[in-house]
């Protein structure tokens, strides 16, 4: 992490949404409050104590007006995460928990949305621990993550960006629990999604980063662990190995799975089994 930069320092109102606090009073942060975390032409990340006394992460992304403006129809970014990253909350699957989010027009940083989340302690990322302790393979089970992945797709949540980098391990070595974060491209889907293209992509990104450091028999626990029958564990272990993800790829399942939510959220509005006059009323019965 960065302590010094060149980012200016303005203060920040946001009227915060989705979390406890109340809607209409603005919320005051200080770009870069403590520790400068990334620092980017779009993106600017840092750690800031809040007035509550709560080590928060701010991330703001700058947005140009016409995509603020779009966004006020398709969902913010942030508003994605921060539900994502609540239903995980809710499942009681360790993540970086949500305070608020916002949106608006942050002076020097012009159109942008923020989002505040709780300072995960005594973490790091996955990928720079496999990568900086060579230990971990053969020390670190990882059976706990893949549990929690099928629990998060029983439910129908869709992480969208489940990668090594994007699993902090929080309390390694003693008693390491592994935590959700970055969830901007995530969906909720109505219905059980194991076995479908949108879990699949959530397991083959996540094990493209792990595969480098393990043995073929501890994937296999992890599949047992997310619930793959043994029948099919060993065709399952070749796709991993043979998957490579590119931003072509990327760009392309981000756009199918929208249009899938986008379809899903129209079932769910108007059940295509539902008498007419049900349909009328927009009822929001989940379907199958």
């Amino acid at each position: 992490m960065k302590r010094h930069s060149s980012v200016p320092s303005y203060l920040l109102q946001v009227f915060p949404r989705g979390g406890p606090l109340p809607e209409g009073i603005p919320v005051e942060l200080c770009p870069p409050g403590g520790e400068l975390i990334k620092d980017e032409p779009g993106t600017l990340i840092w750690r800031e104590l809040l007035a509550d006394g709560r080590q928060a992460v701010v991330k703001l992304y700058r947005r140009g007006l016409a995509v603020w403006c779009r966004s006020l129809t398709t969902g913010f970014r942030v508003q994605h995460e921060f539900n994502g990253l609540s239903q995980l909350e809710k499942l009681g699957i360790p993540c970086s928990v949500p305070l608020f989010w916002g949106h608006g027009h942050f002076g020097w940083y012009g159109w942008g949305e923020v989002l505040v989340t709780e300072w995960v302690a005594n973490s790091q990322p996955l990928r720079d621990l496999l990568a900086t302790r060579s230990e971990v393979s053969r020390f670190l089970d990882l059976s706990p993550l893949f549990t929690d992945m099928a629990r998060m797709h029983r439910v129908g949540l869709h992480h969208g960006m489940l990668r090594a980098r994007n699993i902090l391990v929080k309390n390694y070595p003693e008693k390491p629990v592994f935590v959700f974060i970055d969830m901007p491209r995530s969906h909720h889907f109505l219905r059980d999604i194991r076995g479908t293209r949108m879990a699949r992509y959530d397991l083959l990104s996540l094990c493209q980063g792990l595969l480098p450091y393990f043995p073929d028999d501890q994937v296999l626990l992890w599949l047992s662990a997310y619930g793959i029958p043994e029948s099919e564990k060993m065709d399952r272990l070749a796709r991993l190995k043979r998957f490579r993800s590119t931003a072509f790829l990327r760009r392309v399942l981000g756009a199918e799975f929208n249009v899938r939510i986008a379809m899903a959220k129209l079932f769910a509005f108007y059940p295509r089994n539902a008498p007419e006059s049900q349909q009328q009323k927009g009822s929001r019965t989940s379907y199958e």
